[in-house]
């Protein structure tokens, strides 16, 4: 397992409360969306939520303590077994890719605080 990008994103709120919208799943519907959930594998271990699809991909979304609340981190894993080389290639060699993890996982955050704010 490779990782390919990370990024992350504050949330004003304290960890317990992020942490349990992980560990209940809340938190893929603004990560996947809806129609997303049902291309990926998900796993969990506390406090941390991972999501597998396709030949290669690996995404991993958690939460750590931070001084003004909590931080949510991104992670995207290249998991080929096999032909790990031509991922790159198969993604138009991820332009662009970089942008998209630090907006998802922006959006991921402001979800979070808007969800924990209702």
């Amino acid at each position: 397992m490779r990782l390919l990008f990370e990024a992350s994103a504050p949330v004003r709120a304290p960890l317990a409360q992020v942490q349990r919208l992980i560990d209940d799943e809340w938190v893929l519907g603004p990560m996947l969306g809806e129609s997303g959930r049902a291309y990926v594998d998900i796993d969990h271990r506390d406090g941390a939520v991972g999501f597998q699809g396709h030949w290669w991909y690996r995404g991993e979304l958690s939460a750590a303590e931070s001084t003004d609340g909590t931080v949510v981190t991104y992670r995207v894993y290249n998991i080929a077994q096999r032909a790990a080389w031509a991922v790159p290639l198969a993604n138009r060699l991820f332009i662009g890719y970089a942008r998209t993890v630090r907006d998802g996982v922006a959006g991921v955050a402001q979800a979070i605080e808007q969800h924990l704010a209702d």
